[in-house]
């Protein structure tokens, strides 16, 4: 079976603030264990399961701070870039009417993962991208609560063109949580992948100067992750790949309000089998989200 997560026009509208990548997320009986709601800090925007048949809506909103940003001069010497991020992770039960997502009573969990990263610049063609962050999350209906970590660090080795530039991309990270009550688990993942970039000549957003990139991602789970379908069934998924598209500002993002936006671009993710795929939506490069 196919599956193929649309979105509302009220999601894109989620997504268009800079939220997450997108999961669908849907328990059936007890044969398999669905994505813990502690892992939409991670995961991202999508359908979760709570106990019993409820379910909510999760929101990932991550405002950032940048302190200093990384540089390297022609003589070697290298500026570490550091940055702050405080993402708050939000269930809602519906989604349905913009009355009903603002009402307190429609929030189910609510989560809140600080972290910090960093940026190393090891040469001027290789950078690397280290991340932490350890929060905490609750379930508003009920006494669940969990502590939940992620940490890991990205890599980014540019092959300057004359017409473009292109990147070999790599990362690891590791994530987990440790509920109240109950197991604590977690999960390990590794990504290969390439991307490019291209100068848009005479192309202006804002009054500033734009490229076109895209990158392919393969990612590797150390174990499978039980992603529901609307039908009540599971599709375990270990591997998965992503295709993505996007225009940047070349020079520094476009801040509106404490967002800042890199880029504006569109991610088609899916399983080798294609059973499982997902349409994303990101305000950020792959290697600085």
């Amino acid at each position: 079976m196919k599956y193929r997560n649309y979105r509302s026009p009220v999601s894109i509208l989620i997504l268009l603030l800079g939220l997450g990548d997108p999961a669908a997320i849907r328990a059936q009986e007890h044969d398999f264990q669905p994505v813990h709601w502690a892992y939409s800090s991670i995961f991202g925007t999508g359908w979760y399961q709570l106990d019993g048949n409820r379910s909510v809506f999760v929101l990932r909103m991550p405002p950032r701070q940048t302190l200093r940003r990384s540089s390297i001069t022609d003589s070697g010497e290298r500026k570490l870039g550091v940055e702050i991020n405080y993402p708050v992770t939000v269930g809602l039960h519906s989604i349905d009417d913009l009355q009903e997502i603002i009402s307190p009573d429609n929030f189910g969990t609510i989560s809140f993962t600080p972290g910090v990263g960093l940026e190393i610049p090891v040469n001027k063609r290789w950078y690397l991208r280290p991340f932490a962050n350890f929060g905490w999350g609750t379930e508003k209906d009920s006494d669940d609560s969990a502590w939940i970590y992620y940490a890991g660090i990205k890599s980014r080795y540019t092959f300057p063109g004359r017409k473009f530039d292109w990147f070999l991309l790599n990362g690891i990270y590791y994530a987990g949580y440790t509920p109240n009550s109950g197991r604590a688990e977690s999960l390990a993942a590794a990504q290969l992948g390439v991307g490019f970039r291209r100068p848009l000549n005479n192309a202006t957003l804002f009054g500033r100067a734009l490229d076109l990139n895209w990158h392919v991602i393969y990612s590797f789970l150390g174990e499978e992750i039980d992603f529901g379908l609307p039908d009540g069934k599971f599709d375990p998924v270990k591997d998965q790949f992503e295709i993505g598209v996007a225009v940047s500002f070349r020079d520094q993002p476009y801040q509106f309000w404490f967002f800042k936006i890199d880029q504006l671009g569109l991610g088609y993710q899916f399983t080798p089998d294609g059973r499982f795929e997902a349409i994303t939506f990101s305000m950020r490069s792959w290697f600085k989200k």
